[in-house]
């Protein structure tokens, strides 16, 4: 039953994306109507995923054996990155650098694609799919979430090559020699003040999305009052008409009575 029930989620995060909300509460109903009321409640849960996630999502299935390419990529990019840290040699961390920025390239053009075929628009979403494409390279949790295909926000890319001055060293063939240091060297960034407003950033961006979902749950929920009302509108019309219809026979019936 739970295997079932798994699968039903999935086939949930493989639908267009307007079918998400009403076949997410159908699902919901009927297992409730079989009393399984966790199961109703867990599904309930769902978020609807954003553009840019339900993109990716369907990208997984469409393109499981490029999506774990890229997967797999990551793991090598990040033993490359270790390795170069740690004094070893910097050309495969460019190496697979570079072939993670086409492979991500062509996996976001192919979501892009996704979205076009859904008759969405694909501008707003692009640096979102890239962004989530990249991370799973990083994080080996957000590849693990990518695979799966459920994702329901965007993630956005760890910095966790960003250290050690090789970020310059990202997608450019090796250099013949090393470059002279500075006579005035710069001065280093102030890491903790960095590091506290790097975390004041992220609590920002949290409250941030909790408000666009309470505002996106207010407007479902509206779109849901909204179509209840046309439906009770649309039987009070049928119902007028029937009253209507049934006043003027019986008026046409007692004119004819007074006509005796």
């Amino acid at each position: 039953m739970a295997d079932e029930l798994e699968a039903r989620i999935d086939e949930l995060y493989g639908l267009p994306l307007e079918r998400f909300t009403a076949e997410r509460d159908a699902l919901a109903k009927e297992l409730a109507s079989a009393g399984d009321r966790d199961g109703a409640a867990r599904v309930k849960a769902l978020r609807k995923p954003v553009v840019a996630a339900w993109a990716v999502n369907l990208l997984a299935r469409e393109d499981p054996d490029r999506v774990k390419e890229l997967i797999e990529l990551g793991g090598t990019l990040r033993s490359a990155h270790r390795r170069a840290v740690s004094g070893g040699d910097v050309e495969p961390f460019r190496v697979a650098t570079e072939e993670r920025r086409q492979m991500v390239r062509t996996l976001t053009r192919a979501a892009e694609a996704i979205v076009e075929r859904d008759g969405g628009a694909p501008g707003a979403a692009t640096d979102a799919i890239a962004g989530t494409l990249e991370a799973a390279t990083v994080d080996e949790e957000t590849g693990e979430l990518l695979r799966s295909g459920r994702l329901t926000k965007p993630v956005r890319p760890p910095a966790t090559f960003a250290g050690a001055g090789l970020r310059v060293l990202e997608g450019g063939p090796s250099p013949s020699r090393r470059p002279e240091p500075e006579e005035t060297p710069k001065p280093k960034p102030d890491r903790p003040k960095l590091e506290r407003e790097l975390s004041a950033a992220e609590t920002r961006e949290r409250k941030a999305e909790a408000a666009v979902e309470r505002e996106r749950a207010t407007i479902q929920d509206l779109d849901r009052k909204r179509s209840e009302t046309k439906d009770r509108l649309r039987a009070a019309e049928a119902e007028l008409r029937g009253v209507s219809l049934e006043r003027k026979r019986l008026a046409s019936a007692l004119d004819k009575l007074g006509d005796r």
